[in-house]
């Protein structure tokens, strides 16, 4: 029996398909909407505008609005990183 198990095991492992979140089309409606996936279960609806969703109270905090792309960084700092610890 311990003969058939492991080749069986080695066929499944390797005939798996690679799971993907989510697809080109549902990205580009979340892109659309302003919508989130964890924003869409809070009851986001990706059939609608940016603007709808915001008039709804649905905002994606960590989409960088347009004006902080254009912010200008001090060199050596990335943005979003921590300030170093001095005592």
């Amino acid at each position: 029996m311990n003969k058939f198990i492991l080749p069986a095991l080695a066929i499944l492992l390797l005939a798996q398909s690679p799971a993907h979140a989510i697809n080109d089309k549902y990205r580009k409606q979340l892109e659309k909407s302003g919508c989130t996936q964890m924003s869409e279960l809070q009851g986001c609806d990706i059939h609608k505008t940016k603007a709808e969703n915001a008039k709804a109270g649905f905002t994606n905090p960590a989409a960088p609005a347009a004006d902080e792309k254009t912010k200008e960084q001090t060199p050596g700092t990335k943005e979003g990183a921590a300030s170093p610890v001095t005592k």
